[in-house]
This record gives C-alpha cells, structure tokens and sequence, in this order.
C-alpha cells in the first residue's frame, strides 16, 4: 500500500469522532432526529474530498475512494451514535416492547 493510501485511509477512519462531534455541533439547530444520520454522512463525504483535494487526489480512483470513504465514516459515525445511544438509554429505547401511552409495564 503507499504512503498516500494509508493516509488516506487513516483520515477517512479518524474522521469518525471528528464527525460524531460536529453532529454534536449541529443538534441544536436541527430538532428532527431523522436528519441526523444523513448530516453524518454529507459531513464524512465532505471531509473526505477535501482531503482527497488537499492530499492531491489526481485519478478517478482516488476520487471514488475519497467518496466511498467518506459514506463509510459517516454510517460508521451514525452506527456508533446510535449504537451509543441505545446502551445509554438502556430498556427505554427498545421501540418494539414498549408500553402504550398512559399504561405502566407490569411484567417485572
């Protein structure tokens, strides 16, 4: 692998958090939540080109590469906030098993 693939890679997997963080950034100004996995994804293609740009992406190749890893940092950061979430919430956040408005789950 060359030198420039491997930055390239390494940008595309540490642009994870940087992308978790800016969502983060974001949330005040968008209240619904369906928005935000895409928001993850547009923020992962944009870093990505423009690292692409700025590391001299010069083929087609390499500009496919800079846009597949740019959708995979960006679902891989949508996965991991969600994934985050769900443990953070515990019981609450399974939608399937939860009790009608108004009535308490007594199965316990």
């Amino acid at each position: 692998m060359a030198d420039s693939e491997l930055i390239k890679s390494l940008v595309a997997l540490g642009g994870v958090p940087l992308i978790l963080g800016l969502v983060q950034l974001f949330k005040p100004f968008i209240s619904d939540t369906r928005y935000y996995p895409l928001l993850a994804i547009a923020l992962g293609l944009v870093i990505n080109l423009i690292t692409g740009w700025a590391l001299g992406a010069s083929g087609t190749s390499d500009w496919v590469a800079a846009l597949f890893n740019g959708i995979i940092a960006g679902m891989a950061a949508g996965g991991l906030y969600s994934g985050g979430s769900t443990l953070w919430e515990g019981p609450t956040a399974d939608k399937k098993n939860r009790s009608p408005e108004g009535e308490l789950d007594e199965t316990k």
